[in-house]
């Protein structure tokens, strides 16, 4: 058995395969040494540098500055939420299972009440039909970011540029066989559809993929319950904690400090063009109004970031490094905050007061239509404004859970609308030749479908001449609706794709099919239903009593069952009922959207050119646009009637009336054409020019007036010879051109000819550029905002150091360094006006208000503290009450404050100047705030017709 063990070892090393054999033998013993020293020696190291190949930095977002009052008075902060975000992951590998996550995704978001946050610019408008959201610009850089892969040399083809809605939510849905795109299954509907393509569009125009999208921010903690509970079928979806954007008493501050939100595209391009650098990205949130736009530089703080390694798909599998982000500057406005407050009430409680003085209890329009001097409001105007206002809800009316009253009167909006559908039936019949103006209480309806049918496209307006007989014809009230509309079908002007034409039809069918068409439209149409209910209430078929128990019945007022049972039995009228809850700020001048329905009130520091306050009413709650736009607030700050967007102090530009004349005051002194102590006789009607200009109190008169007199009565007719005499040029010839070019040099001065300073948004003025004897007392062509007349006397006050306004105070960072100190800037020094010049205008201006006489006398003389100031009241129309101004300010001795109110259709400058009273009480404490704020319509004191200068 050993020899045959021998013999075969023998042959084994005579054999060729032996030296083979120790060459693999060899060869694979290194292979094991070598695989060993890499994955167990040199392992770690290996995977730290493959790791290191692989790491990106990621942001961290930062966490926005607080803004202050100037006593430290938080305004806005910031409080903790919590964000959906996603990003593309490698476990999602179809289409179809993309669409499938993001859809239980909006699902669960929406079962909770929140919303998306991805901005998409296309809507379903009905019948597969689509709109865009967004035009020009705008518009083409969407278009650019949906065909990104299919723009030649980056730029849109010729059929790309004319892409309709229709074809780009095609494109996106269903792609091409070059270009596949979403591949959203038609198993969705049109506006899941919608939905799901608004978050897969962020997500492909997301850039670096491995970068978050935010689908959902500030959502509620039942939708991050559910999340978390599906987490496992949501691949890429992740439930992120941040910062969100909040206002304190918000009603008070709102268009001061405007909102943030999320960045839009054409921000995205100008933020990170100002900053030099990608700094901002899609995900950002910035301040989009107000103080919070002007200084988002110093508010939005530095980002964080961290680096966190992603394998070859983009997926983030762990973190390496991270650097914290700096947190925004805090910024300190020279508002007084308690000032701002009471401000804000003060100035509703006497807008409801005017209100109030002017009401009636029957259809009384007063002067209406023949004067200004005295319009009332009539209370069926009340009652038909809760609805117009939509205050009162109509659609609530026909609503399956309506209250009784509410059907009630539903039933009664149903039969006068079929009445009124009956009587447009006859005057559209084919034959009808009934004019608008011959339909008597008709016309409005009339006119009112024209309109809609222009406005909706249906009549082709501008493919019709408009010299066009047939339309001036119409126009002119020469021929009838009906044979204007049967012309317009004859001749192509009808677009009958709305009239869902699709075969021959006859001109008499396809009138019938508009008037068919018609009809419908108005049926859904809010603006016509109000007519109806205005011809409700003004016909006495809806009665008061049915309106105020309707605000009980919609929640507008509290349930009270002693009101309901009086306004039930008739042991309180309707009327008395409404003027109570005027009266007690229950329904505000707000809500009605009446005239007057708002204000303004500026308080700046004289000696510094400080904003103190600069309130507007009536105001919205920012904290519903900022980090999200809740979309029945933007809905409703957008249509009421009373304009609550609207930051009045800065954007309303109003005629300043008799305010203007210490502008020519100074231009006649100046220039040498008045002197301090040369009387004028008012004659009443100034007849050197060719259309002669009365005095305010004619056929009354003035007398013999000198500067100051003039100013502390107002007197038109001596301002109209300064303005005379400042168009006399060197030959003794009147012209017009160079006494308007003198008052607008005096003009520029005072800082009227240029915006406040004010870092906010803010109109531009207007000096007249006509009729210098008119622009002499205000009227002409001149408009300024309240910050500008503001400015204006704020620099009669200090006697000509003409200061650019400003609402900052300071700018502070997290670690209490001063990043920003504000210092007075003076934006011209009116050192040249001779002293005499100021001392005859200042005196004037003191006589106003200290003086028997003066305008507003009755109401400062005797004050505690001494103030000057001048009245204003410009006209608007003969249909319309006038705007009521006051400018002013105090002490005269020593002046600290100046106080510049206006109130649009206020009736009358004295109803400005108790507002700026009450004002200077607050701020002198020389009167209890909480009796100058209670919640209480303060009525005028003074109305006469001395008021209206």
């Amino acid at each position: 058995m050993f020899d045959v063990f021998l013999d075969a070892i023998k042959r084994l090393i005579k054999s060729r395969l032996l030296f083979i054999a120790l060459i693999y033998m060899v060869l694979f013993g290194v292979i094991v040494h070598r695989l060993f020293v890499l994955q167990i020696v040199e392992g770690p190291t290996h995977a730290e540098e493959y790791e290191y190949k692989n790491t990106v930095s990621r942001e961290i977002k930062s966490t926005r500055g607080n803004i202050y009052d100037r006593n430290g008075m938080l305004l806005a902060s910031n409080t903790l939420s919590y964000s959906v975000v996603m990003e593309d992951t490698s476990e999602i590998t179809s289409n179809a299972q993309r669409n499938a996550v993001i859809y239980k995704l909006i699902q669960i978001i929406e079962k909770n009440g929140d919303t998306l946050d991805n901005p998409f610019y296309i809507i379903h408008t009905g019948n597969g039909e689509f709109e865009f959201t967004v035009t020009g610009s705008a518009l083409t850089r969407f278009k650019k970011n949906v065909y990104a892969y299919a723009l030649e040399n980056n730029q849109l083809t010729e059929e790309q540029q004319n892409a309709t809605a229709k074809d780009v939510y095609y494109f996106l849905k269903d792609g091409s066989k070059k270009y596949p795109m979403f591949g959203i299954s038609d198993e969705y509907s049109i506006e899941d559809t919608l939905k799901i393509m608004s978050v897969r569009y962020a997500l492909f125009n997301n850039y670096p993929k491995y970068n978050q999208i935010t689908v959902a921010s500030n959502v509620s903690e039942g939708t991050v319950a559910m999340i978390m509970e599906n987490i496992a079928d949501l691949p890429g979806v992740q439930i992120k904690q941040e910062t969100k954007r909040v206002y304190h008493d918000s009603l008070y501050f709102a268009h001061m400090l405007g909102y943030t939100g999320l960045i839009n595209a054409e921000e995205l391009d100008k933020l990170n063009s100002e900053a030099g650098e990608e700094y901002y990205n899609s995900t950002d949130i910035v301040g989009k109004t107000g103080i919070e736009k002007e200084f988002e530089e110093y508010l939005r703080g530095s980002k964080g970031s961290e680096i966190v390694t992603v394998n070859e798909n983009g997926k983030v599998i762990g973190v390496v490094d991270r650097k914290d982000p700096l947190a925004g500057n805090d910024l300190y406005l020279t508002i007084d905050g308690n000032l701002q407050k009471a401000a804000y009430h003060i100035l509703e409680k006497r807008i409801a007061g005017i209100l109030l003085e002017h009401l009636t209890p029957d259809l009384d329009y007063g002067t209406k239509g023949e004067s200004a001097s005295n319009i009332k409001t009539p209370i069926y105007e009340v009652y038909f404004a809760l609805i117009d206002n939509n205050i009162i809800d109509i659609e609530r009316l026909s609503a399956p859970n309506a209250t009784s009253l509410e059907k009630q009167i539903y039933n009664k909006f149903i039969d006068a609308r079929n009445e009124i559908f009956s009587r447009l039936n006859t005057l559209l019949a084919p034959d009808n030749e009934t004019t608008n103006n011959k339909a008597g209480d008709m016309e409005e309806y009339l006119d009112y479908i024209y309109d809609i049918l222009v406005d909706n496209n249906v009549i082709l307006i501008d493919k019709i001449d408009k010299d066009d007989v047939t339309l001036r014809s119409y126009q002119n009230d020469r021929i009838s609706l009906s044979k204007f509309l049967q012309y317009a079908i004859a001749n192509n002007y009808v677009d009958l794709n709305k009239l869902d034409v699709d075969t021959y039809y006859s001109s008499e069918e396809l009138y019938q099919k508009l008037l068919n068409y018609t009809l419908e439209l108005l049926e859904a149409d809010s603006t016509f239903n109000k007519k109806i209910y205005r011809y409700l209430v003004f016909s006495y078929k809806l009665s008061g009593t049915e309106i105020c128990l309707l605000l009980f019945d919609q929640g507008v007022l509290e349930y009270n069952e002693e009101d309901i049972q009086k306004l039930k039995s008739g042991a309180v009228s309707a009327y008395k009922f409404m003027e109570a809850k005027i009266r007690s700020l229950e329904i505000t001048p707000a809500m009605l959207a009446l005239e007057p329905c708002s204000g303004s009130i500026v308080v700046t520091d004289v000696n510094t050119g400080n904003v103190l306050a600069m309130v507007t009413y009536p105001s919205y709650d920012n904290n519903k646009l900022a980090n999200k736009v809740d979309p029945d607030y933007y809905e409703w700050l957008y249509t009421d009637k009373s304009l609550p967007w609207m930051n009045r102090p800065t954007m309303q530009l109003t005629a300043p009336g008799s305010t203007f004349k210490m502008v020519t005051s100074i231009a006649g002194l100046e220039e040498g054409v008045i002197t301090p102590h040369e009387k004028i006789n008012d004659l009443g009607i100034f007849e050197k020019i060719s259309l002669p200009a009365k005095c305010h109190i004619y056929p009354r008169s003035h007398g013999a007036v000198d500067i100051s007199n003039a100013l502390k009565v107002s007197c038109n007719y001596y301002f109209y010879e300064t303005g005379f005499r400042l168009s006399i040029d060197s030959n003794g010839e009147f012209n017009e051109q160079l006494g308007l070019s003198r008052i607008k040099n005096y003009a520029s001065l005072l800082g009227l000819d240029t915006k406040s300073g004010v870092e906010v948004g803010e109109a531009m003025p207007n000096v007249s550029d006509k009729d210098p004897v008119r622009s002499a007392i205000g009227q002409g062509t001149n408009l300024y905002t309240p910050v500008q007349l503001s400015r204006y006397v704020t620099t009669l006050a200090n006697r000509g150091t003409n200061y650019k306004l400003t609402l900052i105070n300071r700018i502070i960072s997290k670690d209490g360094k001063i990043v920003f100190k504000n210092e007075p800037q003076v934006y011209k020094d009116l050192s040249s006006v001779k002293n005499t010049t100021w001392d005859s205008i200042l005196k004037g201006m003191y006589m106003v208000t200290n003086e028997q006489r003066g305008s507003v006398y009755g109401l400062y003389g005797n004050f505690g503290v001494t103030v000057a100031g001048k009245t204003g009241t410009s006209q608007i129309s003969l249909s319309k009450p006038n705007n009521a101004l006051f400018i002013s300010f105090a002490p005269y001795e020593k002046p600290e404050i100046s106080v510049t109110v206006v109130i649009p259709n206020g009736h009358t400058s004295g109803n400005a100047a108790e507002t700026a009273r009450d004002i200077y009480q607050l701020y002198f404490n020389l009167e209890n705030e909480e009796k100058l704020t209670s919640r209480e319509a303060s009525l005028p004191e003074n109305d006469s017709a001395a008021f209206s200068d």
